[in-house]
């Protein structure tokens, strides 16, 4: 039987080969883990979440909500009772604010595009119901960054 390193039973040869390998795994490592945490907060779901319901939950606790939802991807319906507030130069948002169309006031889903968007969001005419997909940050209330219009109802 061939007899392998200092005879000792350990191999000095073999710890260098394994952190090279675990250092050349570590980069493919951090690069699933960054894409995973871009990933939809409904992965395989194209169900919206309503407006409501989403600015309800956070009211209620937004720790819990920016635990599920910060920085995912989501997509949310709701009404939008006026026309979008369109960015006036080039490093500006523009934004439309989404509720339920009810006679009572009802809690808001703000969401924020850029100039590049627009031109779609222009399209929206106020007393409507749209969908859009965009990526929570609940730092300041149920803010949706980086908004697309996907729907006009």
């Amino acid at each position: 039987m061939a007899q392998f390193g200092s005879g000792n039973g350990r191999d000095s040869s073999i710890k260098p080969m394994v952190k090279k390998s675990i250092l050349k795994g570590l980069p493919v490592l951090l690069g699933l883990t960054t894409w995973m945490s871009c990933q939809p907060a409904s992965l395989g779901s194209s169900t919206p979440l309503s407006a409501s319901v989403l600015s309800e939950e956070y009211e209620r606790s937004s720790a819990a909500v920016r635990s599920k939802y910060d920085g995912k991807e989501i997509i949310v319906r709701g009404h939008a009772a006026t026309t979008p507030a369109m960015p006036r130069t080039a490093d500006d948002q523009g934004s439309v604010v989404l509720e339920e169309n009810e006679s009572k006031p009802s809690r808001q889903v703000a969401c924020w595009f850029s100039r590049d968007q627009a031109g779609q969001f222009s399209r929206v005419k106020g007393g409507q119901y749209i969908t859009v997909k965009g990526i929570f940050n609940g730092e300041a209330g149920a803010d949706l960054k980086f908004c697309k219009l996907v729907k006009i109802e």
